[in-house]
């Protein structure tokens, strides 16, 4: 049950937590306990936060890896929009380890990997309230354009264009790479 795992689960009960709760099908937990299984799973990712808002993946004090940090704050996020109980300490460290993120992605990782994290952290800063449509115009820049990105990078930093008077013209491109 590393961090991504927990993560992984919150995320999919939080997205699916109407359905499931919806239906009394023949052998889903009782609402009560995928209530008390996702507090106990946030609970986990708790323990785990680092200091700096990151997440490593087995233990505090490990390094924190930008992807699972990224995921974690989502699995948070998400959680938080459908009523879980996330303590708010957690996702302001998140947010603050996600603003800084272009700093906390090491070096050696290769430009569109890079681009890619930075595109997903925009997506989950906006989910928490801190959009950053200059660094998502940026990013389409420094990527050469939208149809050089990776194919989720455009899909994460649509939302936070799409809301942006001032970013018509990414979010009209975007929508033309995927239509197309």
């Amino acid at each position: 049950e590393c961090a991504e795992q927990l993560s992984s689960r919150v995320l999919a009960v939080a997205a699916l937590k109407d359905v499931l709760t919806a239906f009394q099908a023949e052998g889903l937990p009782r609402p009560e306990e995928m209530i008390a299984a996702v507090e106990r799973d946030v609970e986990r990712l708790r323990i785990l936060q680092n200091g700096d808002g990151g997440f490593a993946f087995w233990r505090r004090g490990d390094e924190s890896w930008p992807y699972v940090s990224i995921h974690a704050a989502h699995a948070l996020s998400r959680a938080k929009e459908k009523g879980f109980d996330v303590p708010a300490p957690m996702l302001e460290a998140s947010k603050g380890y996600l603003k800084g993120i272009d700093k906390k992605i090491p070096g050696w990782y290769d430009a569109e990997t890079r681009r890619t994290l930075v595109a997903y952290a925009l997506y989950v800063r906006k989910r928490l309230g801190d959009a950053d449509p200059a660094r998502a115009r940026k990013l389409v820049v420094e990527g050469g354009g939208v149809e050089k990105l990776s194919f989720e990078a455009p899909a994460w930093l649509l939302p936070t264009l799409a809301a942006d008077s001032g970013s018509a013209a990414e979010s009209a491109a975007i929508r033309a790479f995927f239509n197309n």
